[in-house]
């Protein structure tokens, strides 16, 4: 606890203690099933988290009107369904130590009747607005404005759930007021053009927030705790200026709130409420330090919070009083319980990508994290157990499949002999650090190095691996990581005029600069690379196959990418095929149409492929027992070469 003394600190929130100022934010995880059943797996991930040292779980989207307000697999709240399943979810984080306050939720027009089972969803009114989620969700299909009595119906089932939480032991419950959900859709003027009572001033678009924590404390007596997560920015044209999100804050202590929660409202970006890996650490700090000051009950923040440091110095110069971390304890759930030990470099810390959490839940699936591949999967895989008996094991590349195969090998009790090639760990993720905001891929790549590290294993540097290698060691498992090359051998005429976009991203090749250059490709890589080509100056034009650049990356990035490309005047040639290049032009045909661009410079980005094959089809032949993993069995993303390292590490 040396140096946090103030993260560490207890914490007075209503009528009870936190031992810590650290909570697990509500999340969507996806977990439950379509009928809204809570689930083994939902039960584990949640035990973790409490497990890691958070003084604060908040179950996340408990769904209070099944199923019309739900936005995905949501557990439900609204009758005794989950009463049992919540109970022992709620012992088990008090046996570690942690309160248990769920989050009551209600989707509003944040969804479509695909998710609702084919029920229309329901929102305050029916006017025009411009917050993004909601005016995607209506291209779907229709959505009904309540009228007066649906709107006490709704109210009267965020009271009813809360009861159903205080009788599953529950310490409180959070009304979700943020992100543009129904009780946010009643707050903003971007969306609530009701006549009635609860629309037109201020006072009456909260009244639907404040009769529910009225009604609460009323059914759920004085010693329940309750938190309201509340917007202290909106990033719309006609959204809740900063005074208004404060005076809501007000109305909600007046009511008989507890605690805030503070958050983001209507939003014009994807990325105003996932914020990507561009955003400072603590973007929303400033919020709830306007809401901290207009209120004398306890003002907590979540987003971007990474680090124990930050965390300390945002509570110790009374920005807020606690924080709430989401991504950052999916990626690691022991977080806290490495602060407080001592062990903060320990921390594995989460990159902003989205891609494992949001993209995951937003797909129908669960939430799990491309570096942590247990998250999701604590009920399979658990901690790392001893292995029966002990075996040697040689990991064949040093890429982040590799040392995580190797890390959890090792955990498994298993001696392992690590060889790569190069004179350090690393792999792909060298390039995948330096494009720009990518110093967080930095920070994963020395994690994974420094656990192979901490847990001692033999690594063998400036080492090719050989069949007559392994014969001489000859170890009991093989486990292949040798990743994936690019593809460089195209039908193209003219291919050697044109330079390698690894080698442009890793320094080998100059990188240009004040030039028009052509990016042949728009994949990941060829983004990556058109971002470092703006940096320096140069005017880019973009030719994909495909009909659209960005195809498989997740929403919150590829609409921001989108945005920054438009902005930047980055020519798109899409559903075109280039036929061939020449040392300062390219022939492409787009729509039956033979077009040529002169440009400065040429470079490729048109994908990788796997590398090392015949290595492990040579072992396999010589008798070896040989796993192929990550990059080196198909190429794909980071995600996959955790979970296949993982996975092929715990079967031994």
């Amino acid at each position: 606890m040396e140096g946090f003394v103030k993260l560490f600190s207890t914490m007075q929130i209503g009528s009870k203690i936190s031992k810590n100022r650290i909570g697990l934010s509500p999340m969507g995880e996806g977990m439950a099933t379509p009928a809204g059943e809570i689930t083994d797996q939902y039960k584990a991930y949640y035990i973790e988290r409490a497990k890691g040292g958070a003084g604060i779980i908040s179950i996340g989207y408990l769904n209070v009107d099944y199923p019309r307000g739900s936005s995905g697999p949501q557990a439900r709240i609204d009758d005794h369904t989950n009463l049992e399943a919540l109970k022992d979810i709620i012992n088990q984080c008090h046996e570690y130590g942690a309160l248990v306050i769920p989050q009551l939720h209600h989707a509003g027009g944040q969804t479509t009747s695909m998710a609702t089972g084919g029920v229309e969803p329901w929102t305050p009114s029916d006017k025009e607005c411009e917050h993004i989620m909601v005016k995607g969700m209506r291209t779907v299909g229709p959505q009904h404005a309540m009228t007066l009595d649906e709107v006490h119906f709704v109210r009267d089932q965020f009271i009813k759930s809360a009861v159903n939480l205080k009788k599953a032991g529950a310490d409180g419950a959070t009304i979700h007021s943020g992100h543009g959900y129904l009780i946010s859709e009643f707050l903003t003027p971007d969306f609530n053009a009701r006549t009635d009572e609860y629309g037109g001033s201020l006072e009456n678009r909260a009244r639907i927030l404040t009769e529910i924590i009225e009604g609460i404390r009323r059914e759920c007596g004085p010693d329940f705790i309750i938190g309201a997560r509340i917007p202290g920015k909106e990033f719309v044209p006609n959204g809740l200026s900063d005074e208004e999100c404060a005076e809501i804050a007000r109305l909600c202590e007046k009511a008989g709130c507890d605690f805030l929660d503070v958050t983001v409202g209507a939003i014009s970006a994807f990325s105003n409420m996932i914020e990507t890996e561009k955003y400072p650490q603590g973007s929303r700090v400033p919020f709830a330090e306007k809401i901290k000051a207009a209120v004398n009950i306890p003002v907590g923040v979540s987003g971007t919070l990474r680090d124990p440091e930050f965390c300390e110095a945002v509570i110790e110069n009374e920005k807020v009083d606690f924080v709430y971390l989401a991504r950052a304890l999916l990626c690691d759930p022991y977080w806290p319980e490495k602060a407080k030990t001592g062990r903060a470099n320990e921390i594995r810390k989460c990159m902003s990508c989205s891609e494992g959490c949001m993209r995951s839940v937003m797909e129908g699936s669960f939430a799990s994290c491309v570096i942590n591949p247990v998250t999701g999967r604590e009920l399979q895989y658990g901690s790392a157990e001893k292995a029966e008996s002990a075996k040697s094991v040689v990991v064949i590349g040093g890429g982040i499949a590799g040392m995580q195969a190797a890390i959890v090998a090792s955990d498994r009790g298993h001696q392992v002999i690590l060889l790569e090639k190069a004179d350090h760990l690393g792999g792909q993720l060298d390039l995948a650090c330096i494009p720009p905001d990518k110093g967080r891929v930095r920070e994963a790549k020395e994690w994974f190095a420094a656990e192979t590290e901490r847990k001692q294993i033999e690594v063998r540097y400036n080492t090719e691996a050989t069949v007559e290698l392994i014969q001489e060691i000859n170890p009991d498992e093989v486990i292949l990581a040798t990743g994936a090359v690019p593809v460089t051998r195209l039908p193209i005429e003219g291919c050697e005029n044109a330079l390698q976009a690894w080698d442009v991203i890793g320094g080998i090749a100059p990188i240009p600069e004040h030039q028009h250059v052509t990016v042949v490709g728009g994949g990941l890589v060829a983004c990556e690379l058109t971002e470092m080509l703006l940096e320096k100056g140069n005017q880019v034009t973009m030719i994909e196959m495909l009909p659209q650049i960005a195809n498989g990356m997740e929403m919150m990035h590829s609409f921001d990418l989108t945005m920054s490309f438009m902005a930047a005047g980055v020519e798109q040639k899409t559903n075109a095929t280039v036929k061939s290049i020449a040392p300062n032009a390219v022939t492409f045909e787009q729509e039956g149409e033979l077009m040529t661009k002169e440009t400065d410079k040429v470079i490729l980005a048109v994908g990788q492929k796997s590398y090392g094959k015949e290595l492990g089809n040579d072992l396999i032949r010589a008798g070896y027992h040989v796993q192929v993993i990550g990059d080196a069995e198909k190429a794909s993303k980071i995600q996959n070469a955790t979970l296949t390292a993982y996975a092929a590490a715990y079967s031994i």
